[in-house]
């Protein structure tokens, strides 16, 4: 009994000690940092770590639309600089194939240099739309004629190269000349080969319609 009485006054003397005091406070206030550091500050940390991390997300995109929209405003300058020849770039190279107006521009041709033309076919149609499609996309194609006419060397050489000049155009594949006599008389035929080019759309077909 008496030694517990002896532990309790030495601690009470401890307590009452100056020392005792700060050091208690001192651990108090540790004790108080590790919380808030556990529970307040890591939270708030974590938060500015992420804003900054946001903040960096949105420069860079920020940057990479500036880039887009000078890249956008070169294209629609470079756009508006070529933009009258437009209609001459279509009427060159159309997004149809034109058959009737190519044929017409054939025929108008071959008045003009006095030739004659016993013949003229399409080597192949385009092929029509009553296809189920996987996929298409624009694509440089060509109409292809066969044009069989007769007429002086000269003048045959004029239409190849009108044809060549005209500004729709027409590709001159290959040029066939043929001596054909009857009756006596000579004349000079040519098997010309030409392509028209177009856009059109390049399909991919799954299967044929029903």
């Amino acid at each position: 009994m008496r030694k517990k009485s002896e532990i309790t006054s030495t601690l009470n003397h401890f307590y009452k000690n100056p020392v005792a005091k700060v050091s208690l406070e001192l651990f108090l206030t540790i004790g108080l940092v590790l919380f808030l550091a556990v529970f307040a500050i890591k939270p708030t940390i974590l938060t500015m770590s992420s804003l900054i991390k946001e903040i960096e997300n949105k420069e860079k995109l920020e940057k990479q639309l500036t880039q887009k929209i000078a890249a956008l405003q070169t294209a629609q300058t470079e756009y508006l600089s070529v933009e009258s020849l437009l209609p001459v770039l279509d009427e060159a190279i159309p997004s149809t194939p034109e058959i009737i107006k190519s044929a017409k521009i054939v025929e108008k041709v071959a008045a003009d240099n006095k030739v004659i033309i016993r013949s003229l076919s399409i080597v192949e149609l385009p092929q029509n739309d009553s296809v189920d499609i996987l996929f298409s996309q624009k694509a440089k194609q060509k109409l292809n004629f066969s044009i069989n006419i007769s007429g002086d060397y000269v003048s045959i050489r004029n239409f190849t190269e009108a044809l060549r000049n005209s500004r729709k155009s027409f590709v001159i594949d290959s040029v066939t000349f043929a001596l054909e006599e009857n009756r006596g008389s000579k004349k000079l035929n040519a098997n010309i080969s030409i392509n028209v080019p177009y856009f059109g759309v390049e399909t991919k077909v799954l299967s044929k319609s029903k």
